[in-house]
């Protein structure tokens, strides 16, 4: 029993829950906001990503592998595919494993309003560490 319990343990150390959220304020409709969030640790599952916008708009979301000049794009999405009420904005279950290619253990998104008013974005980002 007390070798079960051990494994356990164990087990439970290698999965642990992360979230991040982040305010970005002040994107001008059209323009592009790249957001770079610390994390803990170099690599996590993102389970869930969510933007939710201040103001009635649409939005185009990119997690990025690195904040260098050409990072490759590891996820896209738009609230074109949302459920159309813009105050949800962007709720997407993804399943996403994430390591920063950079080694300074951060979250690289890219965030573009695509309409024409200035407006704040709440993102809520959801996962589990992995060694």
């Amino acid at each position: 029993m007390n070798r079960t319990w051990k494994l356990m343990e164990e087990m439970r150390k290698v999965l642990l829950p992360v979230s991040f959220a982040q305010r970005v304020e002040y994107v001008g409709g059209g323009a592009k906001a790249m957001i770079d969030i610390p994390m803990e640790h170099p690599r996590f599952m993102i389970k869930t990503i969510r933007v939710i916008p201040s103001r009635e708009t649409n939005v185009e979301v990119h997690v990025l592998n690195s904040a260098g000049p050409h990072p490759e794009v590891l996820y896209f999405n738009n609230a074109q595919y949302s459920t159309g009420n813009f105050m949800e904005g962007i709720y997407d279950m993804i399943d996403l494993p994430y390591e920063d290619v950079d080694g300074t253990s951060t979250l690289h998104l890219s965030l573009k309003n695509l309409g024409t008013d200035v407006a704040n974005f709440d993102i809520e980002v959801v996962g589990l560490t992995t060694r």
